[in-house]
């Protein structure tokens, strides 16, 4: 026996040891409930920061708000109590009932003076609020490196940092709100204490069930969010793909609407069945909950009942326990409800802070501000999570004046090797010189400066007007209507401002104004992409399939405003059509991030490798 005892003690130490082993790991998971005062402090200071001194009138607001609830029931008790005095009063003495009436009303008056200017300043202080972290998190974006913005895991960082953006006003008048329901729970407590401290005991030990489960809600909703990022994503995604005018010629052709729309359906549910899941397995503990919140109250009203009848308590009092029985079960449900929707708020804080504090681009300090000469040598780069080098052992020159032509087929390399000479990426081997001084030692916004590009997925600005489209090719620049003019001209596009009753002022999309803006081709959105680079006049010009949607008339007319532009600077282009690539001073070859064969087109031809084949493959289709 005592062998079997010591047995069955030992069995429940180890049950013992691994639920509090269970219960420790659940702690430190993210969707554990807890208040996270950091990132609380976190979004006031942002708060803080955008709304200025009103903050300030905001919680002069909620104290008097949270005070005024239970202070208004002693009064109106007290009204009630003056009223049967008077009743049975010989004299029927109306002056402390005048006295309280007055008292009342004005208590009442001044809430709704300061309610009614709290909710003028709020409206501007949410704007405020979502324009500067707007502001915070656009700068931000832009800082970080391009590598790094191009993974999957920071698309799922970043979609949770945009909904947590969203959600710092909230969160921060959430604290508010959770510091004034402490303050009016203060107030309404120590109203029932003076009135019966059994009361506020009894009420406080109901409304424990509803706070707990409020708490496990908040957990799961925590856990849930987190975990369906890329479904709210993809929905979000083919909503935007659905409601794009430019998709919507294809979409119809290939019957692709129904398709798409049940695809976001899906996705949205999936992203939201477990809450509904969730939902409905706590349905009957909190509606037990809340009964038992109910029966309390109802109990407590009918003691309050019977010593008034037996002359314990004034009449008025039972308006007065009413009153702040009601309050008191709001203020206990506001307050863990608030402390819930703020924990479920907070679930991409971490998030947030990390992306706020994730290391801006590297710029070196030495300013380039001429024609410069780079250099690879052995240059080598893997893209994140990727087994296989990208780019490897590249080594060429691209010295000043230089017209360099990239070939390959798709996925040899070439978009990665311009994003590389350009400084968006950094080699994880070799080294990229500028003027003999390494990539990483070089003042980046200088250098760019000295680069233009046309990539192959160029940018619309549809938001924007032709000659804003043209002009944000250096915005440095004076908007100036003849050199905006002058690069159209040169892109093929002059006639446009001529055709367009706006001139340059027309809009050109008809999903940012119906009325007045007009659609143009693909073709035109990228001769506009060749003029913004024309107009910003680089010393190195960057083109990546510049003219892969225009005719060839139109392609032959765009390469000779290139090469009369470019003289005596540099020019890199990365095509299929050899027609282009022919004319550069030399031309790399590259095969799965390799260069092959380099030369000029005579020399390649000679050789009688890849390049030739390619060529006579291409030149047998136009036979």
């Amino acid at each position: 026996m005592p062998s079997r005892a010591r047995s069955k003690d030992s069995n429940k130490a180890s049950r013992r040891a691994q639920r509090k082993a269970r219960k420790a790991d659940e702690r430190k998971r993210p969707e554990y409930p807890r208040i996270d005062f950091k990132s609380i402090l976190y979004c006031m200071k942002i708060y803080r920061k955008a709304v200025g001194p009103r903050r300030y009138f905001f919680w002069f607001y909620r104290v008097v708000s949270s005070v005024t609830p239970a202070l208004t029931a002693v009064i109106a008790g007290y009204v009630v109590t003056c009223i049967s005095d008077a009743v049975v009063s010989p004299t029927h003495d109306l002056t402390s009932f005048i006295v309280a009436v007055a008292i009342l009303l004005s208590v009442q008056f001044i809430t709704i003076v300061l309610y009614a200017i709290y909710r003028l300043l709020s409206i501007s202080a949410s704007q405020e609020t979502y324009i500067y972290v707007s502001e915070l998190v656009a700068t931000k974006y832009i800082q970080i490196p391009l590598a790094m913005r191009e993974t999957q895991e920071f698309a799922d960082k970043f979609e949770r940092v945009r909904e947590f953006g969203l959600s710092i006003d909230y969160v921060s008048t959430s604290a508010i709100t959770v510091a004034s329901s402490v303050i009016s729970l203060i107030s309404i407590i120590v109203a029932t204490l003076v009135v019966s401290p059994f009361i506020t005991v009894a009420i406080l030990i109901a409304a424990i069930p509803s706070s707990i489960l409020s708490l496990r809600i908040a957990a799961r909703e925590r856990r849930n969010w987190r975990e369906f990022t890329k479904d709210r994503r993809i929905a979000s995604a083919i909503e935007r793909k659905i409601t794009n005018s430019d998709s919507a010629l294809e979409i119809e052709l290939n019957g692709l609407s129904k398709h798409l729309v049940l695809q976001m359906i899906k996705a949205r549910r999936r992203s939201q069945e477990q809450d509904i899941a969730d939902n409905k397995a706590f349905f009957l503990p909190r509606f037990g909950a809340d009964i038992l919140q109910d029966v309390v109250g109802y109990i407590v009203l009918i003691i309050v009942a019977i010593q008034i009848i037996y002359g314990r308590l004034a009449i008025g009092q039972f308006l007065t326990v009413r009153t702040l029985l009601s309050q008191l079960n709001n203020n206990i449900s506001s307050f863990f409800e608030s402390i819930t929707a703020i924990n479920t708020s907070l679930v991409n804080a971490t998030d947030f802070m990390e992306f706020m504090e994730t290391p801006a681009q590297h710029s070196g300090d030495i300013e380039v501000n001429h024609l410069p000469k780079i250099e690879f040598k052995h240059v080598s780069f893997m893209y994140p999570h990727s087994d296989h080098f990208a780019i490897e052992d590249v080594s060429f020159t691209l010295n000043p004046g230089d017209s360099l032509a990239i070939v390959g087929e798709n996925g040899a390399g070439k978009t990665t090797l311009i994003k590389l000479l350009i400084g968006a990426y950094m080699p994880q081997e070799g080294m990229i010189y500028v003027d003999d001084h390494p990539i990483s030692e070089i003042d980046r916004e200088s250098y760019l400066g000295q680069i233009g590009a046309l990539f192959q997925d160029y940018s619309r600005y549809d938001f924007a007007t032709l000659g804003e489209n043209v002009w944000f090719g250096n915005v440095e620049k004076p908007y100036s209507r003849k050199a905006i003019m002058e690069a159209l001209d040169d892109a093929g596009l002059g006639n446009l401002a001529i055709d367009y009753k706006n001139g340059l002022n027309q809009l050109l999309s008809k999903d940012i104004d119906a009325k007045n803006a007009t659609n143009i081709s693909g073709g035109q959105w990228q001769r506009l992409g060749i003029a913004r680079a024309f107009f910003r006049s680089p010393n190195i010009l960057i083109l990546d399939e510049p003219t892969s949607s225009v005719d060839a008339k139109s392609e032959y007319e765009i390469f000779r405003s290139i090469i009369k532009k470019q003289q005596g600077k540099s020019t890199v282009i990365i095509s299929h059509r050899f027609s282009t690539v022919r004319r550069a001073e030399k031309i790399i070859v590259l095969d799965h991030g390799k260069i092959i064969e380099q030369g000029t087109h005579s020399e390649l031809i000679a050789q009688d490798g890849v390049y030739k084949e390619m060529f006579e493959l291409q030149a047998e289709g136009y036979a």
